[in-house]
């Protein structure tokens, strides 16, 4: 199978539509949809709007595109309404709705009837209370693909031979069930979840909830279930028991889903959100291929900061039924997603910078991005270790942004008995430079402010003493956003340059360049947007890491965490639990050491 072929089922098999995530959606991530556009010469009539109507009955009893509807009346892209005046092309093909209702030959769908959106439901939920398949959903009611599902929506459901006779003799329609099979009950027992139970008795959460209704409204102990037994071909006969030792079978149809803003035009950053989405389906493909079993489910959150579109999709049934969820922005969305993991006991990795330490209070966190004090802390160990003995210079000026780093590495240098020399970037700063060099030994420098500016004004400083005193042991030591000044990357070499950075992507890499062309492949020749970090390698790296981690281990995974060791493109990972009550944080961060014979080293530290 192509990557092409894989692409198209992960992403259109896989995707949920939730109450907040737009039809727009499946156009981003894989679906082809096109709206036609009319014609300015061509005739129109006018219909009214009867009740029960629905823009798909009217587009087929006109047989017109449901999309060609919506141009003409975009007001009806909200919902009908009775004894509305709305235009429609003429086609001279008019149809009754009783005519439209009739089946292809060869067809199972033999009727239709309305159904009408309710609050919380998606497209999933209704397939499934329904027993209707979501593309059948989707073919019926072709306005699925342009616009969200929305409450008070009215749906065709397509009816097969019985319920359609049902419908017509004024009989209830019922759900068609396979035959009969005799069930075995199961009490559910304190801690036990529903994804515990199917996979004891080899079976899914969808068809303990197909046989127990009840289950919508959440798992409680003592309930009793029914569980499909021996006498039915679709399940085993002895009920599959977890001895704890990591299978395959253990983590089979494994749920994650992708929680971010997707859709958000009006603050500009959706690409960032979609491009790290398609760089964790390719390591889903990658995973995939040494035998993880998983399905990821796509929510769009709606923004980067608020909260009411997340609070919303957080009551879903699809959320709630997730081993492991990904995503959130802002702090309090980050907190609320958070919350909800710990109550659901669902595994929840924090993939984007953020100052809160949640990890503190909450097992199920996996913060892959430390806040900066903890980043600074990790930089100041390693900096003494590495630099034992040596003057270290700091050049200080008003913008000084890395004042907390600087203090940090002042108290880790007291405490080995070293102070830092502080010198101010002002006019005498060549002389007060050549001034605080011990040519005795090994001198750092080492500036206040990771800006282009304070670099601009240290480097003609340095040249100058660097050809007074030649001989000089110098090394420069800079910060994360010197990656970005790519223009200097000769004067790093030539003043033996250090830089601290939590992510990192050199793009003479085999594994850097071969992914940047396996992208391309996958979504049409796109690039990768230029950013740092790259969007697209972090959905990468944080899938490939946490993938590999349940194929491993299991679900219990974090009992292992320290032997899950993956071949990241621009992350390193080394969780390290909080505390005893606490989550993982990710302590992992490279130094990049351009050295003066041109050559770049890439050092991993924080194992």
């Amino acid at each position: 199978m192509s990557l092409k072929k894989i692409k198209s089922i992960l992403v259109l098999g896989c995707l949920l539509l939730a109450p907040s995530l737009s039809a727009t959606t499946i156009g981003k991530f894989g679906a082809n949809t096109e709206i036609s556009s009319h014609q300015t010469d061509k005739k129109y009539i006018t219909h009214i709007v009867s009740k029960g109507e629905t823009a798909y009955s009217i587009s087929k009893q006109y047989n017109v595109p449901v999309a060609d509807l919506y141009i003409l009346n975009p007001e009806i892209e909200n919902g009908l309404k009775i004894g509305a005046a709305i235009k429609v092309p003429d086609n001279g093909g008019v149809q009754s709705a009783v005519a439209t209702a009739q089946p292809k030959i060869g067809s199972s769908v033999y009727g239709i009837r309305e159904y009408i959106v309710k609050a919380k439901e998606t497209l999933y939920s209704i397939s499934k209370s329904t027993g209707v398949s979501i593309e059948q959903l989707v073919d019926v009611n072709p306005e699925l693909s342009q616009k969200p599902l929305y409450i008070g929506q009215r749906l065709v459901i397509p009816l097969g031979q019985e319920q359609t006779a049902a419908a017509a003799q004024g009989r209830p329609q019922v759900q068609p069930v396979p035959a009969p099979v005799q069930y075995r009950q199961h009490t559910v027992e304190p801690k036990e979840t529903l994804y515990g139970i199917s996979r004891q008795y080899n079976t899914t959460p969808e068809d303990l909830i197909s046989l127990n209704p009840s289950l919508r409204d959440g798992l409680k102990q003592g309930m009793t279930i029914l569980i499909p037994n021996a006498n039915s071909s679709s399940y085993t006969a002895t009920p599959q028991v977890s001895t704890g030792v990591s299978t395959l079978q253990d983590i089979n149809g494994l749920n994650i889903g992708v929680i971010m803003p997707f859709l958000n035009k009006s603050e500009g950053q959706s690409a960032r959100f979609l491009e790290y989405y398609e760089g964790f389906l390719m390591a889903l493909n990658d995973v995939k291929a040494r035998g993880l079993s998983a399905n990821v489910y796509v929510f769009d959150m709606g923004s980067e900061t608020g909260t009411a579109k997340l609070k919303s999709l957080l009551d879903t049934y699809e959320m709630k039924n997730l081993d492991m969820v990904i995503g959130g922005v802002s702090p309090e969305q980050i907190s609320i997603m958070s919350a909800f993991a710990q109550k659901q006991g669902i595994k929840y990795v924090i993939p984007f910078p953020t100052k809160k330490h949640e990890t503190q209070n909450n097992t199920h966190v996996f913060q892959v991005n430390a806040p900066s004090s903890e980043l600074y802390t990790n930089v100041a160990r390693t900096f003494v270790s590495l630099f034992s003995g040596a003057n270290v210079i700091c050049i200080t000026g008003n913008g000084d942004d890395k004042k907390e780093l600087i203090s940090t590495l002042d108290s880790y240098l007291s405490q080995s008995g070293t102070k830092i020399r502080k010198i101010s970037d002002n006019q005498s700063l060549t002389a007060n430079l050549a001034l605080a060099i011990d040519p005795s030994r090994k001198n750092v420098i080492i500036p206040a402010s990771g800006s282009i500016q304070t670099l601009q004004t240290i480097l003609p400083a340095l040249g100058t003493v660097v050809n007074e005193r030649p001989g000089v042991s110098i090394s420069l030591f800079g910060h994360t956003e010197w990656q970005t000044y790519t223009q200097y990357t000769t004067e790093f070499g030539k003043y033996d340059t250090y830089f601290y950075t939590p992510f990192y992507a050199n793009d003479t890499d085999y594994k850097v360049s071969r992914f940047v062309q396996d992208y391309k492949g996958w979504y049409n020749n796109k690039s990768l947007i230029n950013t740092y970090p790259k969007y697209g390698m972090l959905g990468y790296d944080t899938g490939l890491y946490f993938l590999t981690a349940y194929l491993n281990y299991g679900r219990d995974f974090q009992n292992q965490i320290g032997s899950v060791a993956v071949p990241t493109l621009q992350t390193p990972f080394s969780f390290v639990k909080a505390n005893p009550t606490g989550g993982f944080m990710n302590n992992g961060f490279y130094l990049i050491h351009y050295k003066p014979n041109g050559t770049i080293d890439k050092i991993e530290y924080g194992k």
